[in-house]
């Protein structure tokens, strides 16, 4: 048996790649399920499509309560490099989740995942995907990835919370340098990581604490206004954001707290 219970996720992860004997690893976090034969799906499309990586959709369960299944119409299929980075940039139909997808064990061994930092997946799934040139895509739901409410309800910040800004300029710099037409995708992906930390820092009442922070995240959201009002973006929320930021902070303040209650009183009532 190996001791993992100081080293956090990204230890365990690395642990058990290391001292795997297959070719293929795939993971699951200890709160979630997959269904009987989510293996076998991702299997058949790595043999089937010769491919390093294969990914299945998955559902969102709150609380055994409410649950959001994000399998669409269509079949498995390959998908570039490019066009899975542009879908996850814009967090369109694809996502950087280390779960839902199966690897070769090579990759795993490649680039493992960073030990001490939140936001692991982040860090590293796309750097297997830019590796092995394209992925297999399927469109069923297999993996089941479950919130507690009070994981909603009670948002919190702390320095660490800036691994994901951290992350996300990582991957986008990265993504530049062999995509550099996505430019518009990058500044989505980084304007949805900017308000993901805004928020915690609000709805933690700590906006007195970090003023600066969240102005320049303030500023840095409004600046990328253009291509967040454009078709690039398919996410709604991400436009009533720079909207409501663009009319004040306190405003926007108040929406989000106001839409906090709403969430937490609609996953109650299930």
């Amino acid at each position: 048996m190996y001791d993992v219970s100081n080293g956090g996720l990204s230890s365990a992860r690395n642990i058990g790649v290391k001292h795997s004997h297959g070719d293929l690893i795939t993971f699951v976090d200890s709160d979630d399920y997959i269904d009987e034969d989510y293996v076998a799906y991702l299997v058949e499309m790595i043999l089937n499509f010769d491919v390093d990586i294969a990914s299945c959709q998955h559902r969102i369960l709150l609380d055994e309560n409410k649950c959001t299944d994000l399998q669409f119409n269509g079949k498995p299929e390959v998908w570039s490099s490019h066009r899975w980075l542009k879908g996850v940039l814009a967090r369109n139909t694809v996502d950087l989740s280390a779960w839902g997808k199966i690897y070769k064990r090579s990759l795993c061994l490649k680039f493992p995942f960073p030990t001490g930092k939140l936001y692991e997946d982040t860090f590293t799934t796309y750097k297997d995907v830019l590796e092995a040139g394209c992925i297999a895509v399927g469109n069923e739901s297999k993996y089941t990835y479950k919130i507690r409410l009070n994981s909603i309800s009670r948002s919190s910040f702390s320095k660490s919370s800036l691994d994901l800004i951290k992350a996300t300029e990582k991957m986008t710099v990265d993504t530049l340098r062999v995509f550099p037409d996505l430019k518009p995708e990058v500044r989505l992906r980084r304007s949805w990581a900017y308000t993901s930390v805004l928020n915690a820092i609000l709805t933690s009442n700590k906006e007195n604490e970090y003023t600066q922070l969240v102005d320049d995240l303030r500023v840095n959201i409004i600046h990328s206004r253009p291509v967040i009002l454009s078709r690039k973006n398919i996410d709604r929320r991400l436009k009533l954001v720079v909207l409501a930021l663009s009319a004040g902070l306190r405003p926007y303040i108040l929406l989000l707290k106001l839409k906090a209650r709403l969430d937490t009183v609609n996953a109650l009532r299930g």
